[in-house]
């Protein structure tokens, strides 16, 4: 009996020494085997691939590839990499490793010190730099402290900080990226987008003027001079452009934003423009002459029924966006190229009324109601 017990004993023994063995060898072959090798990195564009891989695999066990591909195995954030939005990862074999990056959007800077500070939409320090990267707008007439990269920028003003958040990332969206983004003393933002300077007044309805920039830009590319848009509200208030070199604002522009002439001449020999008379007080030509080849005034055209009201006024169609070069003719609402606008119609008083239901005089382009 007592063989027998040693005889299992021993037994138990081996058993337990072959388990080790095995556990040992699979240790062995486990962070032996399953080292880095190669390393490739997909999709970075500001950030090297050495310094994300540095970052990234710092220590013993995440310089395991198998550890490594379980840790990141989904789309997780990183302490370590703070620029980086997310990191994925795929083992390919057990020395080589796919790794998967997100970078954090820029959504604007501010100069300091000679170099560039990139904030995120949180308002914090992504890189500071001397490179000048597209697609990202700066921040101008800010009073704050020296940045510091991963923190939270230091404005004086925290209202300010919000607005410049809110209008970086607005314009981001659009994919409309001016030259420069101005504050003023009291905080009034200002554009300046190739030679045109657009007033967007203060931190008010943000989100429709940027909206209705985009497509307004559209028809003023090429132009020099100043888009004021401090009053919009995403109703019909007056939007006005003025030329450089322009004494008054033109209130009335075609589609290229120039003034509308009616064809008529003062003493002077100056065109007069839509709406002005002669200094006789006679209602101004629309440059169309009757068939005695008489000049057409813009009441016998309106008597005729061709087209009524102001050259140009502006009004919301179907899609929302703001046109600014409606008129009426034969009772319907065209653009500037007798293009029905969608959304619009004239009702029994002879005014426009809009897709956003404003009752809009054609005679004066402004809100009837």
């Amino acid at each position: 009996m007592g063989r027998i017990r040693r005889k299992k004993r021993v037994m138990r023994l081996r058993a337990i020494i072959i388990g080790l063995a095995v556990l040992i060898l699979a240790a062995v072959v486990l962070l032996g085997g399953f080292r880095f090798r190669s390393v490739e990195i997909q999709g970075n564009t500001r950030h090297t691939a050495e310094k994300i891989q540095a970052d990234l695999i710092h220590d013993f066990w995440t310089e395991n590839t198998l550890y490594f591909a379980w840790k990141y195995n989904k789309a997780v954030s990183e302490a370590r990499t703070p620029y980086l939005d997310s990191v994925q990862a795929k083992l390919l074999s057990p020395g080589k490793v796919r790794i998967m990056v997100k970078e954090k959007t820029l959504t604007g800077y501010v100069k300091y010190g000679g170099n560039n500070a990139y904030f995120d939409s949180n308002g914090t320090v992504l890189e500071i730099t001397p490179d000048v990267y597209d697609g990202v707008p700066v921040i101008s007439g800010v009073e704050m402290e020296e940045p510091v990269l991963y923190q939270k920028l230091l404005v004086s003003n925290a209202a300010q900080l919000r607005t410049m958040l809110s209008i970086s990332q607005l314009l981001v969206k659009a994919n409309l990226i001016p030259d420069n983004v101005e504050f003023d003393e009291n905080q009034n933002i200002t554009l300046t987008i190739g030679s045109v300077a657009v007033k967007m007044g203060q931190d008010e309805y943000l989100e429709e003027k940027v909206a209705n920039l985009v497509t307004i830009y559209q028809e003023l590319a090429g132009e020099t001079g100043t888009l004021n848009m401090s009053g919009f509200t995403g109703k019909n208030e007056a939007i006005t452009f003025k030329k450089t070199g322009e004494t008054e604002t033109e209130a009335e522009t075609d589609a290229e934003g120039n003034p509308i002439t009616t064809g008529e001449t003062d003493a002077e020999g100056n065109p007069i423009t839509s709406g002005e008379t002669e200094a006789g007080g006679d209602a101004g030509t629309t440059g169309e002459t009757d068939a005695g080849g008489d000049p057409v005034s813009t009441e016998d055209s309106e008597a005729s029924g061709e087209t009524t009201g102001l050259s140009a006024f502006m009004v919301f169609d179907s899609s929302g966006t703001l046109r600014y070069d409606a008129h009426v003719v034969n009772g319907q609402v065209v653009d500037a190229s007798g293009n029905p606008i969608d959304g619009c119609s004239v009702n029994e008083n002879g005014n426009v009324i809009d897709a956003y239901m404003n009752e809009i005089d054609p005679a004066t382009g402004t809100l009837a109601q």
